[in-house]
């Protein structure tokens, strides 16, 4: 049976509060961590054609060289989209960041725009090319 004489009571004593201090730090860390400082980020976007025929009921020979896009709430991006193939595509994406691109076909040099959104809400949300369309999609992840 223990003893609990003063030396094991001021060893208990210790190790609880060793214990529950650290508890109380992390979480209290965990709470006042703060959100991201906003950022201006550029970001290249390129159309590619996947060098396949799709069945005609289908436009889906075309994609998005990157179909995720993650940035921080408060974030100020601003999207070059280039285009390098043969056919127009665009760059639509619904509110709250509604905007709607299209960037001609490739003649003798490569066409591209820029979209600058700044990201006010948290989320997914999805663009795409409304000629392309199902495969031609992607997402830009909002984080908080």
């Amino acid at each position: 049976m223990v003893s609990w004489g003063t030396r094991n009571l001021l060893i208990a004593t210790i190790l609880l509060a060793a214990l529950f201090g650290g508890v109380t730090g992390l979480g209290a860390s965990y709470f006042a961590h703060t959100a991201p400082t906003p950022q201006t980020r550029d970001l290249y976007l390129f159309a590619q054609d996947l060098s396949f025929t799709a069945p005609s009921n289908l436009s889906s020979d075309y994609v998005y060289s990157s179909n995720l896009i993650v940035v921080n709430k408060g974030d100020t991006i601003t999207i070059h989209f280039y285009n390098p193939t043969d056919q127009h595509h665009s760059f639509t994406i619904n509110a709250p960041y509604a905007n709607d691109v299209v960037v001609a076909a490739q003649s003798t040099t490569i066409q591209n725009a820029n979209i600058t959104i700044t990201t006010s809400q948290t989320g997914n949300f999805t663009f795409h090319c409304k000629f392309h369309q199902p495969q031609m999609t992607g997402t830009i992840l909002v984080q908080g």
